[in-house]
C-alpha cells in the first residue's frame, strides 16, 4: 500500500512539473495562437503529401510534392501578411534623438515610423543616446536568447541538416509590442517566415523602453542562425 501510494504521489509530482512547464512556456507568447495555426498549415501539407507513394511513383510523388510545398509557403505568408497588415503603429519618433548599439545590438533607422512634431536639427546636432541609458534595455539580450533557445523547432522538423539563417527587422512600439515584422537574408524561405511568425508569437516585452520617463519607439534588427541536424 505504501508503495503504491508513493508511486500515485511521484506521478501527480511529475504531472504538476509538466502543467507549470507548460504554462510557463506560454506565458512568454502573448500569441501562442499563431504557432497553432502554422501547425495546422504543416500538417495539411504532411496530410496531403501522405497520400502519394515515392517508390511507387518518383515523378508523380516529386510533382505533387512541388504543388502542396508551394500551396504551404503560400498560407504562411497569408498568414503573416495578415498579421502585418493591422498592426497599427501608436509611437511617434523624436527626430531630433537617436539612439546608438551597444553590447552587439543591431539598430535601425526608423524609416517606416511617423516623427512627432517639431523642426528636425542639423545631423550633426541632433542628440545620440546610448540604448544602455533606456531603462528596460536588457530586455533586448532576453529576447535574443529566446529567439534561439526557444525557437520552435518542432515546427520544421522535416527539414534537412544544416545551417539556416535569416535577419529579422522589426519595431518595438511604445506599448512595447513587436510590430513591422520583416525577414531578409534568408537561407531558407520558409524558416525565415516561421522565425517572423515566432517574434510575432513572442508579441512584445513585458515593459516599454523607456527614455527619461517616456516610451520610445525604435526598430532593430537581429539576426537568427540554428543548425539542424
Amino acid at each position: 500500500m505504501n508503495q503504491r501510494f508513493l508511486l500515485l504521489v511521484i506521478a501527480l509530482t511529475i504531472s504538476c512539473l509538466s502543467v507549470q512547464k507548460i504554462n510557463a512556456q506560454g506565458k512568454k507568447l502573448l500569441n501562442r495562437n499563431i504557432l497553432v495555426e502554422i501547425k495546422d498549415i504543416q500538417k495539411c501539407f504532411s496530410d496531403s503529401i501522405k497520400r502519394y507513394d515515392y517508390k511507387k511513383d518518383e515523378a508523380l510523388y516529386a510533382q505533387k510534392y512541388k504543388l502542396f510545398y508551394g500551396e504551404k509557403l503560400k498560407n504562411l505568408k497569408d498568414l503573416y501578411q495578415s498579421i502585418y497588415d493591422k498592426e497599427v503603429i501608436i509611437g511617434k519618433i523624436d527626430p531630433n534623438l537617436s539612439f546608438k548599439a551597444t553590447n552587439g545590438l543591431q539598430i535601425e533607422n526608423n524609416v517606416n515610423v511617423p516623427q512627432a512634431e517639431g523642426i528636425p536639427l542639423q545631423a550633426e546636432k541632433k542628440k545620440s543616446v546610448d540604448i544602455a541609458e533606456v531603462e528596460n534595455y536588457q530586455q533586448l539580450a532576453e529576447l535574443k536568447k529566446q529567439l534561439t533557445l526557444n525557437f520552435p523547432v518542432y515546427l520544421i522538423e522535416d527539414f534537412a541538416g544544416g545551417i539556416y539563417r535569416c535577419k529579422l527587422n522589426f519595431t518595438i512600439d511604445v506599448d512595447g509590442k513587436f510590430k513591422k515584422v520583416k525577414y531578409n537574408k534568408s537561407s531558407d524561405t520558409e524558416f525565415s517566415i516561421i522565425s517572423g511568425l515566432f517574434l510575432y508569437a513572442i508579441g512584445g516585452l513585458e515593459k516599454p523602453l523607456i527614455y527619461k520617463g517616456k516610451p520610445i519607439i525604435q526598430t532593430f534588427a537581429q539576426p537568427i542562425v540554428l543548425t539542424f541536424e
